[in-house]
């Protein structure tokens, strides 16, 4: 009895595991049971045992893929005590997610979702996890600055985050194209400005 508790959580993350690599090698569309268990060497039936339908296995990943990126960006976000801090942070992070393409999956489910009204909700809920760190972050990042009073920091951080999987989706398709350099030192100049040229701005109204 023992051995077989032990087995179905290994069995679930296997699944698990084979829908992500799926979605992140193949896309939404080509990430069916079949293409799964082949992925992973099992048999397609154990998605349906596990997890019902393939729906509920991609929420599953979408939720185990997020709590790691989570994780890590809440930690990175903890070290923001400037905008500067911010946009390095994002520059950095950037650069980890193309290297391991751990945000790949996350783009494919939210852009899938935009047509099933049974996954839209459930992804919200978790981005909106993405989005309370990064406004906690802003906020710190402008407290003792003049715009801290003016920016609404939940709409701002809805709009960074936006961003970044945009960047990141932009990037993946078509790397040869991606501007996201580009983007990042534009942002890093902005956040110098606002840094050293809006106070004074400020002071002279």
């Amino acid at each position: 009895m023992s051995t077989t508790k032990h087995a179905g959580p290994s069995t679930r993350q296997r699944i698990i595991d084979a829908a992500i690599e799926t979605l992140h090698e193949e896309g939404f569309a080509a990430t069916t049971a079949r293409a799964i268990a082949k992925r992973g060497g099992f048999n397609q039936a154990l998605i349906f045992y596990h997890f019902g339908s393939v729906t509920a296995l991609l929420l599953e990943a979408f939720r185990s893929t997020s709590e790691a990126q989570v994780a890590k960006y809440r930690a990175a976000a903890a070290e923001v005590t400037s905008l500067a801090d911010l946009v390095a942070i994002a520059r950095r992070l950037h650069h980890e997610d193309l290297e391991s393409g751990a945000v790949t999956a996350v783009t494919q489910l939210m852009a899938a979702s935009a047509s099933d009204e049974s996954v839209g909700p459930a992804i919200m809920d978790r981005f909106s996890e993405w989005i309370a760190f990064v406004q906690d972050a802003l906020e710190r990042a402008v407290k003792d600055h003049p715009l801290g009073a003016m920016v609404p920091a939940r709409e701002a951080a809805y709009a960074i985050c936006a961003m970044f999987l945009g960047i990141e989706l932009m990037s993946r398709i078509d790397p040869e194209r991606s501007e996201a350099e580009a983007v990042f030192d534009m942002m890093s100049a902005v956040a110098i400005l606002i840094r050293d040229v809006l106070p004074s701005f400020f002071e002279q109204s």
